[in-house]
């Protein structure tokens, strides 16, 4: 009956805290949803038992938050779930490291709910890297709709912010073995306020920004439906569909037309009469520019990329970097050929190799592509090219419902507080957004909209933040201290 209870514990643990997850304004859950986790692994002294539970509540927690993977209309249902349980069970190995470190050096600490903090936060953030870097699930994700607290990831960024969510965790666990004069008390309170406060006066800095010409963009969201896109006999009426909608919206003063990620998939811009016809629709003015998504080959390769022309041509093109492993690209096929042949009906994109600015009329922006927007390390580089904003050109038409596009979206609000720029989301089927740079949405096209948003970025006149020019020193350290705890713990138990 007790074993029963333990494993009820850790699935309840589980489902609530990947329902924070999801845009349900229910992020707040996560700060009590570790509570029942922590009841059972600190009574257990069975590591064969911690290794169970924390398979379960990983295989729970990724089922809850990422079980839209099944539901994506490119491909088969059957290949779809399978894709669904392959993601599972490579990220509910975040769990078991986390649970298993703390496991084997818990008995020689103190404060061990404090170490087993320390620990998830490293692993969180070593896990955001390499070929299945996968950030999505990251606790501070749950917390996008607390403005206040999240404006630190200027400072610590997504993890410092993870680390939080686990520090409250642990003192609503422990709040019946304090007492009103025990210090401890204090100290934790003060750590749980003050990013509070000074969330507060960070959003009151960065929530006003003084206007000047800035350059004028138009935002395009076509919502083109999958199939429709995929449809090689109406490619010429899905073409004509967007530039109907950039026509009727036009003013004098637009300068930048931004359309999504994948916007003309049987046109090239590389084409010189694709590109002409672009131009002869487009461009009344020799000062306007477009922005979008395209399929582009150079030198035998082929590259899912954000492109810039004008009246003058191809200005300036992006090749995505961080790819959607087995969507986008096989892992490692770049290294051994055999893997490029392998079709189960993704597509094997190369990956990009240089981080790209494009520049219109003075003014610098990065121009990421879907997934990137997701990775704090990427656009922390470009934000340190002196940019004046971040935009990113999307395609979530693989999910025609909630909570797939409403998880991707929320993460922006990170990117634009841990680097202080304004973000210009454009999407295929939405959700389209303007960010400012205290992570406030000043506008937005919900999903599955058709519209378009006039936007404007000024030339940014903030210091680049510690993030922007530092990165994750917190998680760093972090991590450090993980590391020189596991060897105190190692050369302990040999003396024993």
């Amino acid at each position: 009956m007790i074993r029963i209870h333990s494993y009820l514990l850790i699935c309840i643990s589980a489902v609530i805290t990947g329902i924070a997850q999801h845009p349900l304004n229910l992020g707040f859950l996560s700060w009590i949803s570790l509570i029942p986790l922590f009841q059972v692994i600190t009574k257990e002294n069975r590591y064969q038992r911690i290794l169970k539970y924390s398979l379960l509540w990983g295989l729970i927690y990724h089922l809850v938050v990422i079980f839209w993977l099944s539901t994506n209309i490119g491909t088969n249902s059957t290949i779809a779930f399978i894709s669904m349980l392959a993601a599972i069970l490579v990220l509910c190995t975040n769990t078991i490291i986390i649970c298993s470190i703390w496991f084997f050096i818990k008995d020689n600490f103190k404060y061990n709910l404090i170490l087993f903090s320390i620990i998830w936060v490293s692993v969180e953030y070593l896990r955001s890297y390499g070929l299945l870097g996968f950030p999505w699930v990251s606790l501070a994700n749950t917390q996008t709709d607390h403005l206040y607290l999240i404006q630190n990831a200027q400072f610590v960024g997504i993890y410092g912010i993870s680390f939080w969510v686990l520090l409250m965790n642990v003192f609503l666990f422990n709040i019946r073995n304090y007492h009103y004069k025990d210090k401890k008390l204090y100290i934790f309170l003060f750590f749980l306020i003050f990013p509070w406060i000074s969330g507060y006066k960070l959003f009151e800095k960065y929530n006003h920004e003084e206007s000047d010409d800035g350059l004028s963009m138009l935002v395009i969201q076509p919502n083109i439906n999958l199939y429709d896109k995929r449809d090689f006999t109406s490619k010429e009426q899905t073409l004509n569909k967007i530039i109907n909608m950039t026509q009727d919206n036009l003013s004098d003063d637009i300068k930048l037309i931004i359309w999504p990620e994948s916007a003309m998939p049987f046109h090239r811009m590389q084409n010189k009469r694709d590109r002409n016809y672009l131009k002869n629709h487009l461009f009344k003015t020799d000062q306007r520019y477009l922005l979008s998504g395209n399929i582009f080959y150079e030198e035998g390769d082929i590259y899912n990329s954000s492109v810039l022309i004008s009246n003058q041509g191809i200005e300036s093109v992006y090749h995505k970097r961080q790819l959607v492993p087995i969507a986008e690209h096989v892992p490692l096929s770049e290294n051994f050929d055999y893997l490029k042949n392998i079709n189960i009906g993704q597509t094997n994109f190369s990956k990009g190799k240089r981080d790209h600015i494009f520049n219109v009329d003075g003014y610098r922006f990065a121009a990421l592509i879907c997934f990137e927007s997701t990775f704090p390390e990427i656009n922390r580089r470009h934000a340190n090219k002196n940019i004046d904003a971040l935009v990113y050109l999307v395609n979530d038409g693989w999910y025609t419902t909630l909570p797939e596009p409403g998880q991707h979206a929320k993460q922006a609000v990170f990117r634009a507080i841990e680097n202080r720029l304004p973000i210009i989301r454009c999407t295929n089927t939405g959700i389209s957004m303007l960010i400012n740079p205290s992570g406030k949405i000043e506008n937005t096209i919900g999903l599955n909209k058709i519209g378009t948003m006039k936007v404007k970025i000024n030339k940014n006149r903030y210091r680049k933040t510690f993030y922007t020019r530092f990165g994750n020193v917190f998680s760093l350290i972090l991590l450090i201290l993980m590391t020189m705890l596991l060897i105190k713990s190692i050369i302990q138990n040999e003396k024993k």
